[in-house]
């Protein structure tokens, strides 16, 4: 089922107001991972990314922690990283 334009903004902008708070969070923790500005800021940007895309198919009823949700994406966005950075090593 095709979602209407209206929907995809709604579920953005809703997305966006739910992560804003912890930004701040997800950067120092992927520092703190990656040891590396510019690599926490790309894991940071991967992990926004991949959350809106995945945010409107989310079952948000059930004792839903959008926090943790979010900082497990994180954490798999850093393995794939680490993955990617060994794979080309």
């Amino acid at each position: 089922m095709k979602k209407s334009n209206f929907s995809i903004k709604k579920e953005k902008k809703e997305y966006t107001t739910l992560a804003q708070p912890f930004q701040r969070r997800l950067y120092r923790t992927a520092l703190i991972l990656t040891k590396n500005h510019n690599l926490a800021i790309d894991v940071v940007k991967a992990t926004n990314q991949n959350a809106e895309e995945q945010y409107a198919f989310l079952n948000t009823e059930n004792n839903f922690d959008f926090k943790v949700w979010l900082f497990q994406l994180l954490m798999n966005n850093f393995i794939l990283h680490k993955k990617i950075q060994v794979t080309l090593c």
